[in-house]
């Protein structure tokens, strides 16, 4: 039956299952169900026996309880109560926040009992504020967007050959067999706690899931088959029936949350849509980018409406601004015409100031404007994903 969480505008179901497999001796996936606190997550624990399980529960304990400190609450409540851009940054910078805080706490109890020496876990949590999902992610767990028509992975494996691939440097031409973690909770003092926000619909359900989940399933098409049809229930217990008929070796979990009926009408900030990410991919300055790259680069977007006959301007706020095209048309110059994936004033990324006229709409667009300085920042806490978006940047500069 469909619940109502606080500060959410969607009713939701959810669906939840962990299976031990066939091969392993202990189950050392945890899930953390927390409606009243419209937060989700789950930790595929690692380091030998019990140890694994330790990390998973103490990981997602201290991301309960971050979450539920007055603090917490009141930045959440802020986002939706006005959510800004600045609110936005906020709830983010809270997810990474918590991320650290079970990172340091997983590093404590290594020393509480032998045997927990090397422990670790992977740890993706997700918090659903307004009409959105925030998303923090650790490790090779992953999250995934299930729409009608699109299936995204929110979250890239913080595993070496994928790490390696991103950064551009040289890889096999196939994944390796051993292809270990480089970021996991415990493992160091420092985590990287990767960020997503994305917008939701009536329809849209939300994967989070372990390896022995997303490993048992031959594609993402796959992906999509198993989770479009059937209640939460039947997609979570499914997923863990087909990793069990695939072999069953690993611990198994997924947590499914599907958005019902959407009961508060609201307006405010719209950041990119999954449905959009066809058309953002397309775009000079993201071309070839991975979705989940793709949606880290826009964290600093607004959407925007705009009407026939309105001028973009080329600074915002005290700041330059470029700006993506969605849908609609968009007059540039010297009478040319820009519609969905074309990119407007790139120049201001790097704090170059264009002559000339003002882009012109011709037909009713939606643009996404982003600022020169939120593109820094944005690259500023990624440096991999800075090297990627400054070489297309370049690329596209230089023609011109």
């Amino acid at each position: 039956m469909p619940r109502i969480l606080p500060r959410f505008d969607f009713r939701i179901e959810v669906g939840t299952a962990t299976d031990i497999g066939l091969v392993r001796e202990t189950n050392q996936d945890r899930l953390l169900h927390c409606p009243e606190l419209a937060l989700f997550g789950i930790a595929d624990g690692m380091g030998g026996h019990a140890a694994g399980e330790v990390a998973a529960e103490v990981a997602l304990a201290a991301v309960r309880t971050e979450m539920a400190r007055p603090r917490s609450a009141a930045i959440v409540n802020a986002y939706v109560q006005g959510p800004s851009l600045d609110a936005r940054r906020e709830v983010l910078a809270l997810m990474r926040r918590v991320g650290a805080v079970a990172n340091d706490a997983v590093r404590e109890a290594r020393h509480e009992a032998p045997g927990r020496e090397n422990m670790g876990t992977t740890l993706d949590f997700v918090l659903l504020a307004q009409s959105r999902a925030f998303f923090a992610h650790m490790g090779d767990s992953r999250a995934y967007l299930i729409r009608p028509k699109v299936t995204v992975q929110l979250t890239q494996d913080h595993v070496l050959y994928d790490t390696l691939r991103a950064a551009g440097n040289p890889t096999p031409p196939r994944r390796p067999a051993r292809n270990p973690l480089v970021n996991a909770v415990g493992l160091a003092s420092t985590i990287t706690v990767d960020t997503v926000f994305v917008d939701l619909a009536r329809g849209d359900r939300i994967l989070l899931c372990s390896d022995g989940v997303y490993g048992a399933v031959e594609s993402e098409a796959a992906l999509s088959r198993f989770c479009a049809k059937g209640t939460v229930d039947d997609v979570a217990e499914g997923l863990i029936k087909h990793a069990r008929d695939r072999g069953g070796y690993d611990n198994a979990t997924a947590v499914v949350i599907e958005m019902c009926d959407r009961f508060v009408k609201r307006e405010g900030d719209a950041g990119p849509s999954a449905s959009d990410l066809t058309t953002l991919s397309a775009c000079p300055l993201l071309a070839g980018m991975a979705p989940p790259a793709v949606l880290g680069a826009l964290a600093a977007g607004v959407e925007l409406e705009m009407a026939p006959g309105e001028r973009l301007p080329r600074e915002v706020a005290s700041d330059l601004v470029a700006y993506l095209v969605l849908d609609g048309i968009v007059e540039i110059r010297d009478g040319r015409r820009l519609g969905a994936s074309g990119l407007i004033f790139p120049e201001s990324l790097v704090g170059v100031r264009r002559k000339g006229d003002l882009p012109v709409v011709r037909t009713a667009a939606r643009v996404i404007r982003i600022r020169k300085d939120d593109f820094a920042e944005v690259c500023e806490q990624d440096r991999i994903l800075a090297a990627a978006l400054y070489h297309r940047l370049a690329a596209f500069l230089a023609t011109e």
